[in-house]
């Protein structure tokens, strides 16, 4: 299906007419895309050193701009207005049209669990008010994982065999962290929520199987340590036959995912 052909045009209608009525999606979940939530987490007793771990990493496939905040204002974002913003952004596929509407739906309804709060940053000054507004603190710290590769279009997720070297905390004694998880659109968005109780690391991977590439890299990963609210049908939980709430569950986060700490509670100030 070429894009801009009658066919696409019509689902493309179509999704414009569907954006009422359809809640969204879990952010980690979409981030995925269709990887099995077995293969995404991992226990959090994995991150020791020395551990063998086979990582799910998502693909980072562009950086978009990231909008200053009188830009950002001056361009709608509501679901209200995505027919204009489809045309604002025009030719868009239909696959960048789903998108667009799933981010704008994420957005206006986020999917918290009791006690989590959740927003949006869509220009450089909010990607930092957003975070410490979240966290009740004015002194804040942003950390990435700088070393991961850019992935290009349709690239899968990375999977491989690789030994922990080393794990560094993030996350203090609060044991609250907001993340910051990159969402598809024309610019750089950001769904950030806080989650607790959670840690954060900083974790070192050296892979074991020759010819990989990267062979080392620097990833984060964030452990939640209360699953009690996470839906018993989550297959990693059907597949170590663990109910929730019995473990802490861990995942690896984007190349663009931003982790956020208070700066007197972050555990390594290196």
């Amino acid at each position: 299906m070429s894009y801009g052909s009658v066919e696409e045009k019509d689902e493309q209608a179509d999704v414009l007419n569907q954006v009422k009525g359809e809640g969204s999606h879990h952010v980690h979940a979409h981030s995925y895309k269709n990887k099995k939530e077995a293969d995404v987490f991992f226990f959090h007793d994995m991150l020791r050193p020395g551990s063998l771990i086979t990582p799910t990493i998502p693909p980072t496939a562009s950086m978009p701009a990231l909008l200053s905040g009188d830009v950002a204002d001056s361009i709608p974002f509501s679901t209200e207005h995505l027919s204009d913003i489809i045309t604002m952004f025009a030719p868009a596929s239909l696959t960048m049209t789903r998108e667009i509407r799933w981010t704008l739906d994420t957005c206006e309804h986020p999917r918290t669990l009791p006690g989590q709060k959740a927003g949006c940053a869509t220009s450089l000054e909010s990607l930092v008010e957003l975070p410490a507004s979240l966290l009740g603190r004015g002194n804040v710290r942003a950390f990435s994982a700088v070393d991961l590769p850019m992935d290009g279009p349709g690239t899968p997720a990375l999977r491989g065999r690789y030994n922990v070297t080393a794990a560094r905390k993030l996350s203090g004694s609060s044991s609250e962290v907001v993340t910051c998880h990159d969402l598809t659109y024309p610019y750089s968005v950001y769904y950030c929520h806080t989650s607790r109780p959670t840690s954060a690391y900083m974790v070192t991977l050296a892979s074991v199987e020759e010819g990989a590439s990267p062979t080392t890299m620097e990833v984060m990963a964030v452990c939640h340590l209360d699953t009690s609210l996470w839906s018993p049908k989550n297959s990693f939980f059907e597949l170590h036959n663990v109910r929730p709430g019995d473990v802490a569950v861990c995942h690896f986060l984007t190349k663009l995912s931003i982790i956020w700490v208070t700066v007197d509670e972050h555990a390594d100030a290196r």
